[in-house]
């Protein structure tokens, strides 16, 4: 029994002794980090400056784009968001750090790679491999491309339209309106349909049944992990979303059989079968090299533009809802425009008219702005030699970024930044060119450099056709009571989130949401043709 005793007072020494090593480690970690590390002057959250905890804390939560912004107006410009990151806050720091080839994409995002060497266009941290990646795939995304995949983006805008208008007698003039449609929802399937059906040759149906809505669930937990480890990447060794996010990832298991058997379906047909996407990522060549893409690219490929494509755009499209709701002058502004520049359904497609409807691209841009689909910041590290950012020396080896959710809301790039204002975008007396030169500089929507979104032109095509075929053939509103005010901030609510004609999102890797609940009512004798020869009747959600 003496024995025993000893034993188990001896293990309790050594385990307190490691401990207390343990925590005097950690503590002369935090020492250094708060006072000899080479970015001590910097200001920032303490928690930020000893650990990158704090970045994956507020990740998690869906709170770091607020929280950055909240930063820049308590601390200023240039603030420290880990023991080795910089976020910087002007759009001249905008174009030094996404424009210069002294620095490479930060280590964080390996994390997301699944298997070694799987690397997609937006994992390659090596420039050679991403060069080689974007002269392949830009073919996919060129104008010609776009242009000719349009008319299937219009068949799903109708079947999206069809749905929210519920039936043609709504379109009778009798004021009838739909019953409320979540807009996170129904924009979502639309853009998962289009995705599948350009980058896969076939529509995931999201629209029209529910068989392969659990894909929304499971890109949501992947992007949602993706997030937390890109900013804290020794989490990634613990495994935790095996806890954190089981059910979704449960589901991230048949998703990745679908686009598996997607992919290989269709790189088995013949090349000419159809010009979608992996008709390009199969057939493709760099230009320089000769070289293509193997299938193990091919799939990684594949699987990363599903969210690129899918997800950041029917956002995009959810906020452009939620402000044009919240702004009523500029919803009859737009509907003016729109329906006076066209004279049937059919005309609004890419093209002289559609160019020349200024404010819908005004209305785009701000939604953008407002509420970016990517709000968080896209993490660089500085090469060797170091570099200087707006005036400030950076050494080698550290992360430094802009975040879009701050930079958007700089007073010094867009004054009265959390009004809706398209106008901003357009010249007039009251905007002069210089003005919109300033705001267009610091517009980071789609990052720019050589690792701007590839995809901008179909995104910005989706976005037009669909925001002006659904001002042509409807009218929408918000409906009374709870239901209206869903998606928006609430007065009284911690600060970020208390602006009621603010779309709030939850910044992970992209972004989820809910809401607006819309009503809608078809505009009197236009919507027959909405359900004449489509492939499902408008049944209710």
């Amino acid at each position: 029994m003496l024995d025993l005793q000893r034993l188990t007072t001896t293990l309790w020494r050594g385990l307190l002794i490691a401990l207390s090593c343990l925590a005097l480690r950690l503590l002369a970690i935090w020492i250094y980090r708060l006072t000899f590390h080479p970015l001590a002057k910097y200001p920032g959250p303490w928690l930020a400056k000893v650990s990158d905890l704090y970045g994956a804390y507020h990740n998690a939560r869906g709170q770091l784009h607020i929280e950055t912004e909240k930063g820049h107006r308590r601390w200023g410009p240039l603030i420290r968001q880990g023991p080795d990151k910089l976020v910087f806050n002007s759009a001249t720091a905008l174009h030094d750090v996404y424009s210069s080839n002294e620095v490479q994409k930060s280590y964080g995002y390996t994390t997301m790679i699944p298997a070694p060497g799987a690397y997609n266009i937006f994992t390659a941290v090596d420039k050679g491999i991403h060069k080689h990646k974007r002269k392949v795939l830009s073919q996919g995304f060129s104008d010609q491309c776009v242009r000719a995949f349009e008319p299937k983006i219009l068949d799903h805008i109708d079947i999206f339209l069809a749905k929210l208008v519920g039936s043609p007698e709504r379109g009778s003039g009798d004021g009838e309106w739909s019953t409320p449609a979540n807009m996170t929802d129904r924009c979502r399937h639309l853009g998962y349909d289009i995705m599948g059906e350009f980058g896969f040759g076939q529509s995931f149906e999201l629209q029209l049944k529910d068989d392969n809505r659990f894909l929304i669930e499971a890109v949501t937990a992947t992007t949602n992990k993706a997030g937390v480890y890109v900013q804290y990447p020794a989490l990634a060794n613990l495994k935790l979303e095996k806890l954190l996010y089981q059910r979704g990832l449960g589901m991230r298991e048949k998703y990745l059989q679908l686009m598996s058997d997607l992919v290989r379906s269709r790189i088995s047909k013949e090349k000419d079968a159809k010009n979608d996407l992996l008709y390009f990522l199969a057939d493709a060549k760099d230009p320089e090299t000769g070289l293509g893409f193997t299938e193990d690219e091919i799939w990684a490929e594949s699987r990363f533009l599903l969210i690129a494509g899918a997800d950041t755009t029917s956002t995009a499209l959810t906020t452009a809802f939620f402000y044009l709701s919240a702004y009523p002058a500029c919803y009859e502004k737009l509907a003016y425009e729109i329906r006076n520049t066209f004279s049937s359904g059919s005309e609004i497609r890419s093209g002289p008219k559609l160019a020349q409807c200024q404010y819908l691209r005004a209305c785009i841009d701000e939604s953008l702005r407002m509420s970016p689909p990517i709000s968080g910041t896209l993490w660089r590290e500085v090469c060797a030699g170091g570099h200087v950012i707006d005036n400030e020396y950076v050494p080698a080896g550290y992360d430094v970024g802009v975040n879009p959710y701050a930079v958007h809301h700089n007073e010094d790039c867009f004054p009265d930044s959390f009004t809706f204002k398209p106008e901003r975008w357009i010249p007039s007396a009251d905007n002069s060119e210089k003005d919109i030169e300033r705001a267009r500089r610091a517009f980071s929507v789609y990052s720019i450099g050589s690792r701007a979104c590839a995809g901008r032109n179909m995104a910005y095509t989706e976005l037009g056709d669909s925001i002006a075929r659904t001002m042509w053939y409807s009218d929408f509103r918000r409906p009374e009571g709870p239901l209206g005010v869903v998606g928006a901030g609430a007065e009284g609510s911690r600060e970020g989130r208390h602006r009621v004609k603010e779309f709030q999102l939850m910044e992970h890797l992209t972004c989820s949401h809910d809401g607006p609940f819309l009503q809608f009512c078809g505009r009197k004798g236009l919507t027959d043709e909405l359900f004449h020869d489509r492939r499902a009747p408008p049944a209710s959600y």
